[in-house]
């Protein structure tokens, strides 16, 4: 017999096979701990009636054997066979039959072996020789005395406790496979670059947490996949611009040299320099796999000293010793974003740095004296190739990659991002990383 292919399948066909087996198991310890016993001791009362009718129906009278009859017949549901008829031996499956055999034969002291016959109306009636001070008496008792019918009860017990088993396990099975055939129907629509649809969050607390976990990370997924269209598109159209100027500024130039035409086209050629250095930057960060130990103090010393020429103080306010177990670079591209974010927009006033841990983290803080960031505009700043007009134009603010960058870095690496806005004026950046255990010293 070959095993089902589904998973639905074999998870019915596991379930139905075990509630059978204890189906089974569960009529064996009844029938063994609970009938058995119960038939040993009913037969062995009867075994006692037979052979006391018996006894008594050969202890009385020949005159009052008529009345004894009647009474053993209304009383008992027994009778004397007398004179004796012809009966015939029977197998039979029933337990019953073999018990009282085996009672009659202990109480009687001589095997004794039941017989059957049929009466004129068609019942079939049960007959045992017993001694009786010497003599025999055949007493017998009609087949409804003894209305038990276990090969029908076990048939009916066991047909339908396996249709109940069948559609229970077919039910179960369909619960708590459902989820996962929505699941795998989901995975391949995002292998097949189709949108997907929310999965519903509902069921064994084990499967909605998988659905909220699978939602998250389609939602992660789409996400990229908009972000990666954007910045290919940002890129295409930030590069098309200058090349359009230098192919301008080249043509006027065959015509008539220009010393401020070539200064443009080296300009041009710088800006296309550093956006296509940018985007290297980004694909080595979120190619970095390995996590080491930083000290966060030092770290941040080294991004500021990226900015001691770009005229603007930057003050570092040191805060207790902090080892972190992360992956650096991406670490300090996260800040040398940041800050650099705040040297372009921090109108030239002193930029604050700090950190400080709290609730097994350690939030690390960018704050400038900038015009500001409008409430309504704190999260679209982190798409790619989004600026703020006018004070962040394409102009006078960087490729637009910067906190698109910092928010993609983050995500990749579990942390956490945001901006505020800082009391009387400027941006706060604020940073939250996991403080592991041992980190703090």
């Amino acid at each position: 017999m070959m095993a089902p292919r589904t998973l639905f399948g074999r998870t019915a066909l596991v379930i139905a096979l075990v509630s059978f087996v204890f189906q089974v198991f569960t009529l064996a310890v009844i029938t063994y701990f609970a009938l058995t016993p119960l038939g040993r001791d009913a037969t062995d009362d009867f075994a006692a009636l037979m052979l006391g009718t018996a006894q008594a129906w050969h202890a009385a009278p020949a005159a009052e054997r008529p009345q004894l009859q009647e009474r053993i017949g209304r009383l008992h549901r027994l009778r004397v066979q007398d004179p004796l008829h012809e009966v015939s031996g029977f197998t039979s499956l029933l337990p019953y039959f073999h018990l009282l055999e085996s009672a009659l034969s202990a109480r009687s002291g001589q095997p004794v072996t039941l017989r059957a016959s049929r009466a004129e109306n068609g019942e079939s009636w049960y007959w045992a020789d017993l001694p009786a001070a010497g003599a025999t008496v055949r007493v017998g008792f009609p087949a409804s005395r003894v209305a038990v019918q276990p090969s029908l009860a076990l048939m009916l017990i066991l047909s339908v406790g396996a249709l109940v088993t069948l559609i229970t396990s077919a039910w179960l099975a369909h619960r708590l496979i459902a989820p996962l055939s929505r699941l795998s129907a989901a995975t391949m629509r995002i292998g097949q670059g189709l949108r997907l649809e929310p999965l519903p969050e509902a069921g064994p607390a084990e499967l909605a947490t998988l659905a909220r976990e699978f939602n998250r990370m389609g939602e992660q997924v789409e996400e990229l996949l908009a972000n990666r269209t954007t910045l290919l598109a940002g890129i295409s159209h930030d590069l098309r611009t200058p090349l359009t100027r230098i192919q301008l500024a080249l043509g006027m130039i065959s015509e008539k040299p220009d010393p401020e035409l070539l200064d443009r086209v080296l300009r041009d050629v710088e800006g296309m320099n550093e956006l296509i250095a940018r985007c290297l930057e980004v694909s080595r960060d979120f190619s970095e796999q390995d996590s080491a130990e930083v000290d966060l103090c030092e770290l941040l010393a080294e991004v500021v000293g990226q900015f001691s020429h770009a005229g603007v103080e930057i003050r570092g306010h040191h805060g207790p010793d902090c080892r972190l177990c992360v992956r650096p670079l991406a670490l300090r591209r996260i800040l040398s974003n940041l800050v650099d974010n705040a040297v372009r927009y921090g109108a030239g006033q002193a930029i604050d740095i700090e950190y400080r841990m709290a609730d097994d983290r350690v939030e690390i803080r960018v704050m400038d004296r900038g015009p500001g960031i409008p409430e309504a505009e704190r999260e679209a700043v982190f798409r790619p190739f989004y600026r703020l007009e006018p004070s962040r134009s394409s102009r006078t603010g960087g490729s637009g990659l910067g906190l698109a960058i910092v928010r993609q870095l983050a995500s990749a690496n579990g942390w956490s991002v945001d901006l505020t806005r800082r009391p009387d004026g400027g941006t706060i950046a604020c940073v939250r990383l996991p403080l592991e255990t041992g980190a703090r010293n």
